[in-house]
């Protein structure tokens, strides 16, 4: 099994679960779980010697970002099917292929869009920002264990291509264009 797995499995079930707490998650404890998040989700590694489980890291902070992305009205994020094309929010990823990874790549989609809206100070559900977060931790993940998301290459490659921040505006369109059909335009 690979290393990863483990604690990929726990982020899917956090994404599947209710997201609880008794106390808010502040500004500052969400932007120390981001940093603690990109140090450690894409494979970086605590000091030699040190008893540090990376792993339990990755978990906590993923937790962290999921709760101010539910709870906060300091961001406003699209999970839609036209931002997070590797996993469906609605069911869950539980029944996915490589459901750890997609749990994965859904924090990193989290933590690269609240971080972009908490320095910005904007609401932007813009999904590029975390894209591109996504994607660091994927290109990481998919070298390192060969796991490969059919949903996220077509990303990868517009990444690569340089067409990735307008696919991103199309994406926001779709998705906003959906929500009216679905719920009517928002009352003035």
């Amino acid at each position: 099994m690979p290393r990863f797995l483990p604690t990929l499995a726990a982020l899917s079930l956090c994404v599947a679960a209710p997201l609880q707490a008794s106390e808010p998650v502040t500004r500052v404890q969400v932007l120390d779980a981001i940093r603690t998040f990109e140090t450690y989700a894409a494979g970086g590694s605590a000091a030699s010697g040190d008893s540090f489980d990376k792993n339990d890291a990755v978990v906590r902070a993923s937790n962290t970002i999921f709760r101010f992305a539910v709870d906060s009205d300091d961001v406003v994020v699209d999970l839609g099917p036209d931002s997070v094309t590797w996993c469906d929010v609605k069911k869950g990823l539980a029944d996915l292929p490589n459901s750890g990874a997609r749990g994965l790549l859904l924090a990193a989609y989290l933590a690269g869009s609240v971080k972009s809206q908490l320095q910005s100070g904007k609401h932007d559900p813009n999904p590029y920002p975390g894209w591109l977060a996504m994607l660091r931790v994927y290109r990481a993940v998919r070298m390192r264990e060969g796991v490969t998301i059919p949903e996220v290459e077509p990303l990868l490659a517009r990444q690569a291509a340089g067409t990735l921040e307008p696919y991103a505006a199309d994406a926001v369109r779709r998705s906003a264009e959906a929500l009216r059909r679905t719920y009517g335009s928002p009352a003035k």
